[in-house]
């Protein structure tokens, strides 16, 4: 949820939308590597991402702790008002190509 559909062979250098040249990111990873800060290296299931020294990072160099309490949100209802049901969700299923 709220991830970023990042082009490795960046779309406006004729970096196509293919699924072998597309990866998802959060949106803080995604503003380091066009920062600078780290790169993205494909296809999309051999990724090598490494930082501004050039030193490999892996899942768990990139993933951090939390540094503090999740938000006080309360919980969302429903369309009448009563707490959310999972049996009531329907997630998105594009059409059939067929």
């Amino acid at each position: 949820r709220g991830l970023h559909a990042h082009h490795i062979v960046h779309w406006e250098d004729g970096g196509p939308t293919e699924l072998w040249n597309l990866v998802l990111v959060c949106p803080h990873h995604h503003r380091m590597h066009h920062r600078g800060e780290i790169t993205i290296r494909g296809p999309a299931d051999k990724l090598v991402i490494t930082d501004k020294g050039g030193r490999k990072l892996t899942n768990t160099s990139l993933a951090r702790p939390p540094t503090e309490a999740p938000p006080a949100v309360p919980p969302w209802r429903g369309p009448l008002g009563e707490p959310a049901q999972w049996w009531w969700y329907q997630p998105y299923e594009p059409p059939s190509p067929n």
